[in-house]
């Protein structure tokens, strides 16, 4: 007896096209869940070291291809802010550029920058953030009081207490009284502390999740396939 079986030229190339159309689908959605995760880790690190959402939702994800399948996807992930991120990766060592000898870290009393406003155009402004020292005494038209002692210093400027909080200019109407107004003491109050440099805490890790992540990819394309 002869047994034979009939070949239809293409069924071979056809069926290999499905299941490979299969895998690119599992490998895909893998890669997209995974890449998913990671990114949730990176966000979950910076809400657990108490930096808040608005840096956590830095972290972006692309799956390569977009909107398609693969048998080689790539997951890309980054972060809108890199520096900040990096500097708590490395946990980095910062220190004074372009010849300056001192950090000026501001404190609390530091107002806040706002729109517009009329300082120098060369004085690049950020809304939300803290004035620079030359803002500072812009913005109370004084000179800061720098004092070093040893490898750490501090800056003050005179100023008297706002009716509604925070700090106002010490003017001779304000500090006279005015317009029935009792007269406001101006004092010295702390704006910046200087420091040579400063070590950030290492509070992020990003190669740990990226490799277990990794794995997950390798042992679930494994798991359906292998």
């Amino acid at each position: 007896m002869r047994i034979s079986a009939e070949y239809r030229p293409g069924s071979l190339t056809k069926m290999l096209d499905v299941i490979e159309g299969e895998i690119a689908d599992d490998v895909t959605q893998i890669m997209r869940e995974e890449t998913r995760d990671l990114t949730m880790d990176y966000r979950q690190q910076v809400r657990d070291a108490g930096m808040g959402n608005r840096l956590a939702n830095t972290w972006r994800a692309e799956v390569y291809p977009k909107g398609g399948r693969s048998l080689n996807p790539a997951g890309y992930i980054w972060s809108n802010a890199p520096a900040i991120i990096d500097a708590f990766a490395r946990g980095a060592h910062i220190r004074p550029v372009n010849g300056a000898k001192w950090l000026w870290i501001p404190t609390r009393n530091v107002p806040a920058r706002r729109r517009g406003g009329t300082y120098a155009s060369s004085v690049k402004r950020s809304n939300g953030t803290r004035m620079s020292p030359e803002e500072v005494e812009m913005h109370f038209n004084a000179e800061l009081q720098v004092v070093i002692e040893g490898s750490k210093g501090s800056a003050f400027i005179d100023v008297v207490s706002g009716l509604s909080g925070g700090y106002r200019r010490a003017t001779p109407g304000r500090t006279q009284g005015r317009r029935g107004m009792a007269p406001r003491k101006q004092k010295a109050v702390l704006m910046f502390n200087l420091v040579r440099g400063v070590r950030m805490p290492r509070l992020f890790d990003l190669d740990g999740p990226a490799q277990k992540r990794a794995a997950n990819v390798a042992r679930r394309i494994a798991a359906k396939w292998g």
